[in-house]
């Protein structure tokens, strides 16, 4: 095998045709393949739907990006929400400007993130045992399997299957890079954000190594990213462009020597985390009451 084809698959995990096929394009200069090669690769696929459950009167919106060639799952996004305009939205969407769509509706006041995260993670499951159906890639495959995860419930679903290259899936609409696709994956969730973040300190409250999962602290997102700015707007903590403290949901406490690296929960699909040494003392917020969709949701 040819040292330039053999380095090109290793470098983009193409195969040998297609590295044969991008090297012929670029004259073959192996620098010029390497950049180029990404639109060739036609392997993603976008399952964008709405969805709407008649008996329950919620909508949704559910994102599945898939690479068909590795069975690989690159994004798993779902909101459920009693407000209608959720289903307002058009699958035919672009891809990205979908998934903002769920983020933003993430944080609606009509959403139910308990039983949003339930459904994504039970997705994540039932897809993970059906690889072979998602590869095909076409709508009417995709759409008896979530009707199959949903029976016997009723649901209303439109979807839309959309092809794209790799460049096209790495490549933000204003042509940048996304830089925040490496820190989507978080403790094996699909469709994680990760999100710099500071606690706030209060010498009357609890050292930091004391504090218990599923408690309430105080937080202030400090990531410099776009994203993080783009979720604090949706959140409604910041004002005259400051970040303003916002309540989060401990999940985990790491302690390391005398630090501790605290993990909370904003949202399904948004993570905080701080690095905090264990003496560092915070307040403990009242512990919230049962969420209240549980007393009137039975699905599980």
């Amino acid at each position: 095998m040819n040292e330039n084809i053999r380095l090109l698959m290793e470098e983009t995990g193409c195969d040998q045709g297609e590295a044969e096929l991008a090297l012929e394009l670029s004259n073959h200069d192996l620098h010029i393949a390497i950049k180029t090669i990404g639109s060739l690769l036609r392997h993603i696929t976008a399952v964008k739907g709405k969805f709407y459950l008649p008996k329950k009167n919620l909508y949704g919106l559910i994102l599945l990006v898939l690479n068909t060639k590795t069975s690989q799952t690159l994004r798993l996004r779902t909101v459920v929400s009693y407000n209608p305009a959720i289903y307002e939205n058009s699958p035919t969407m672009d891809w990205y400007a979908f998934e903002k769509q769920i983020f933003s509706y993430r944080l609606d006041e009509g959403s139910l993130p308990d039983y949003t995260q339930n459904i994504e993670q039970k997705l994540e499951t039932f897809f993970n045992e059906k690889k072979e159906v998602l590869v095909k890639g076409d709508t009417e495959s995709i759409s008896g399997l979530i009707v199959d995860f949903i029976a016997p419930e009723e649901i209303v679903l439109e979807l839309n299957v959309e092809e794209l290259n790799l460049d096209q899936f790495r490549k933000l609409p204003d042509g940048g890079l996304d830089n925040n696709e490496k820190v989507v994956l978080y403790d094996k969730e699909v469709g994680t954000v990760c999100l710099q973040i500071d606690l706030i300190e209060d010498v009357l409250g609890r050292e930091v190594d004391k504090i218990k999962e599923g408690e309430t602290v105080l937080s202030v997102i400090t990531d410099p990213r776009d994203i993080a700015h783009y979720l604090a707007h949706l959140i409604g903590n910041i004002q005259d462009g400051k970040m303003l403290p916002l309540p989060a949901v401990v999940r985990k406490v790491s302690a390391n020597g005398g630090e501790s690296e605290v993990h909370v929960g904003y949202a399904p699909g948004i993570i905080g985390i701080a690095k905090v040494k264990n003496d560092m003392k915070v307040r403990i917020l009242e512990e919230k009451a049962q969420s209240w969709w549980k007393k009137i949701i039975s699905w599980s």
